[in-house]
């Protein structure tokens, strides 16, 4: 990454490197006008060309909320997603945007295929970076998002920085949203000094938009309609599925008085036929990790769901051995936090 250049453009990411060496056909130099279609050029940067032909009608666009504008001034520093109209102020509400995705903290929306036709240089949505534009300061359009693509930038906005996942920079996962959507985004800035690049990157972003004399937008208006768990909608779904499958719950079992409701080695009822004893635990189960998935894990760990979601999303999982020990998150399992 390097600095802060005169022209406030930003090199965040570079493409890979090309070859060292291209070897061109012989027939592709001979004669007086050689035919260069025949030197490669990298799967990426053709893909990249692609891209902004297919958006290149888009670029005359009359201005509206959902759409990609560059910034008129300097159109090499960024662009800008546009919200709403504030029509008091008379200025645009937006986020800013970048083409470098691998830069996407927990507030990030990385631009992908479905939010085609789009510019390349529109990469990710920084919903953690609000800003208020006058029309001159709007350049050309390079994409346009849809209302449920708008809608994932505001809940982003409001709820990103709540992920409680590992600080991972450069790493891009799915997250799931309310309404059975998902977005593409990065994992929350690491706190160690100098150990993640995403950092100084965004105080470069705010230096730029000093020197543009951009004004950071106020805080998004909540929404109105109650927002859920993130995932309350899609883990509704998968527990249906997994307890028709694998586990047999009494229904005492999912309604225990507050004496018995106990996490850890607790003690309860099983349908009045007895005492048993087991221990309770907590879990969030990873975003992308699908029913299937699930389902195997709690047969190989012999574990039974018998609570949830909570309205964090969370599950309580039963052992009958009290010595039962959960693995730690990571790969083999679909745990994302234990007793969250």
């Amino acid at each position: 990454m390097t600095a802060l250049t005169p022209s406030l453009a930003i090199v965040a990411a570079r493409l890979p490197s090309p070859p060292s060496s291209i070897e061109l056909l012989d027939e592709d130099v001979a004669g007086d006008t050689p035919d260069w279609r025949g030197i490669a050029v990298p799967e990426h940067l053709m893909e990249r060309f692609a891209r902004r032909s297919d958006a290149a009608p888009l670029a005359g666009r009359p201005i509206a909320g959902g759409q990609i504008h560059l910034l008129a001034r300097r159109p090499g520093f960024g662009a800008v997603l546009l919200d709403a109209w504030d029509s008091s102020r008379q200025r645009w509400r937006g986020w800013l945007v970048t083409p470098d995705a691998s830069y996407a903290d927990a507030c990030g929306l990385v631009v992908e295929e479905r939010d085609a036709p789009a510019d390349p240089r529109a990469g990710l949505v920084l919903c953690d970076m609000p800003v208020t534009l006058a029309v001159t300061d709007l350049g050309a359009c390079l994409g346009v998002f849809s209302q449920e693509r708008l809608q994932a930038a505001r809940w982003l906005e409001q709820h990103g920085r709540a992920n409680a996942a590992t600080a991972a920079p450069g790493v891009i996962a799915r997250v799931a949203l309310p309404g059975d959507d998902y977005a593409l985004t990065g994992t929350p800035l690491s706190s160690e000094l100098g150990k993640d690049g995403r950092v100084a990157y965004r105080q470069l972003l705010r230096q730029g938009l000093q020197q543009l004399q951009i004004a950071p937008a106020d805080a998004v208006v909540p929404i109105s309609k109650p927002v859920q768990a993130a995932n309350a909608n899609r883990w509704l779904k998968i527990v249906t599925a997994v307890a028709a499958s694998v586990m047999v719950v009494q229904s005492a079992w999912l309604f225990l008085p507050k004496e018995g409701a106990v996490v850890g080695n607790a003690e309860f009822r099983n349908g009045g036929s007895g005492v048993e004893t087991g221990v309770r635990t907590r879990v969030l189960f990873r975003a992308e990790a699908t029913e299937a998935e699930i389902r195997t894990w709690l047969q190989r760990e012999q574990l039974e769901i018998v609570a949830g979601p909570d309205t964090l999303g969370a599950f309580t999982l039963l052992s009958r051995n009290r010595q039962k020990v959960l693995p730690p998150p990571g790969p083999g399992n679909p745990l994302a936090v234990i007793n969250p």
